[in-house]
């Protein structure tokens, strides 16, 4: 297993230390083995720039030289994004309110397309019965219920619609609330692949303190 810098906590880490191992990722004789000990130690370096500095290697020529440098990344994210306290564990938690908003919006969108597309087809079939009716061929009775459906339609779209602009609105508040840097900017993706203690998943926030 490759082993860290002697690097260990946030506070070790002096700007210095960031400039030599930023000199070192992107010198052209810096050896693999050297440069698997850096990638190693930013991932789990829970700063912004240790983070920042393992993504711009990752656009960098001797980026495929780290064959796990993906995994580094990830877990350097889901460290960066671990609550150390009670008010990150409470703005962690809003992130993840925010990501349950967000698919109820993308599951009501989806639902509205759903009705219009049921009322634009009924509103299809009416013109073609209203023509048959003022034809004689068709009892104009008829055209009450296809009629009733529309208009049901129509106020399911109101209403779903209603739905998600409360939703809009709730995450607008719930964002402006969140006072940590790193939540603010946090990467919705990174977000919802780290999971709370009582969340289904493979990656539980406490395993990464």
């Amino acid at each position: 297993m490759t082993e860290h810098l002697p690097i260990q906590h946030p506070d070790d880490c002096t700007p210095e230390d960031m400039m030599r191992m930023a000199e070192a990722l992107f010198a052209p004789n810096t050896p693999v083995a050297e440069l698997e000990r850096i990638c190693m130690t930013l991932a789990h370096l829970p700063t912004e720039d240790a983070q920042g500095l393992l993504a711009r290697f990752k656009r960098s020529p001797r980026a495929g030289e780290v064959s796990w440098l993906e995994c580094a990344i990830d877990e350097g994210s889901y460290l960066l994004l671990t609550p150390t306290n009670e008010l990150e564990e409470r703005e962690f938690l809003t992130l993840k309110v925010i990501e349950d908003l967000s698919d109820e919006i993308i599951d009501l969108a989806g639902r509205c397309e759903e009705v219009r597309l049921r009322r634009d087809k009924s509103e299809i079939r009416l013109a073609a019965r209203v023509a048959l009716a003022e034809a004689g061929k068709l009892d104009a009775d008829r055209l009450d219920d296809d009629r009733l459906d529309i208009e049901q339609d129509s106020e399911s779209l109101g209403e779903l619609a209603e739905a998600m602009a409360e939703r809009e609105a709730m995450i607008e508040y719930l964002r402006a609330t969140i006072t940590t840097p790193r939540y603010r900017s946090a990467d919705p993706c990174v977000v919802r692949h780290i999971h709370l203690d009582g969340e289904t998943g493979p990656e539980p926030a406490s395993s990464h303190r």
